[in-house]
């Protein structure tokens, strides 16, 4: 039996909490799925998530309908309702992981501070595609060791966006932190774009792109073409592997 237990908190709209719970199972978390709601009525407050969690999961999709602002209603009752603070969560050793929406969910909770935030992509759609995202700095125990990750990416709020009022130095401290960022083409431009970064714990991770949809080389839509690889593990694999790891440390 692990060791280490995991809290996946869906909510109305979220997506991929049977992905994730299957990828941390494959590495040695005993993982839990629960609602928001559940967890409110069951009063999981800012000491009991200490007590009974090392891993949190804040799954993407439109949760409470991105038409308020996807991930800002989570937000609020995070913060209000169940009075967590993720950043002391991290400092007592617990690892935070929010995709797409849920990474608006941690940038609306001002984990990362107050000068980040997500917007729109230029066409105000869902964009679905797969984008290579390169690894920098060394403080994200998530990103640990690894290189080059291709993944999928299956969200509206693809532009991530630094407070122009504060840019020299939130840009400056976002480049001593472990981030992800992807260099090649967007839509109408080619520049670097920032997909994701961490805490200065190193332990809370937010990022846009999809991990939990690439867990098997199988997930991609021309696997067949290399058959030879079809038991191999996907990309995204390797991020729930260093959680794992580093819950032992």
């Amino acid at each position: 039996m692990s060791l280490y237990r995991a809290l996946i908190l869906s909510s109305p709209g979220s997506r991929g909490e049977k992905s994730f719970a299957h990828a941390l199972k494959q590495v040695g978390f005993d993982a839990e799925i629960l609602n928001i709601e559940e967890a409110i009525r069951l009063k999981l407050e800012q000491d009991q998530l200490s007590l009974k969690y090392k891993l949190v999961v804040l799954p993407g999709g439109n949760t409470y309908s991105s038409v308020v602002g996807s991930g800002r209603v989570l937000a609020l009752k995070l913060q209000h309702a169940l009075g967590w603070n993720l950043n002391r969560f991290a400092e007592r050793g617990g690892l935070v992981l929010g995709v797409g929406s849920g990474f608006e969910t941690l940038l609306q909770m001002k984990v990362f501070g107050e000068d980040y935030s997500l917007k729109l992509n230029d066409e105000a759609k869902t964009q679905e595609k797969w984008i290579k995202v390169i690894p920098t700095g060394n403080r994200c125990v998530w990103l640990r060791g690894l290189g080059t990750l291709e993944l999928p990416l299956n969200e509206q709020n693809t532009e991530f966006v630094i407070d122009p009022f504060a840019y020299v130095e939130a840009k400056g401290k976002l480049d001593r932190l472990g981030l992800g960022c992807l260099r090649g083409e967007t839509t109408n431009r080619n520049d670097d774009r920032v997909w994701g970064m961490c805490d200065m714990t190193g332990r809370i991770f937010g990022l846009l792109p999809h991990p939990e949809y690439f867990l098997s080389w199988t997930n991609t839509e021309d696997w067949f073409l290399n058959p030879t690889r079809a038991a191999a593990p996907g990309a995204g694999m390797a991020i729930f592997e260093n959680a794992a790891r580093h819950a032992e440390v």
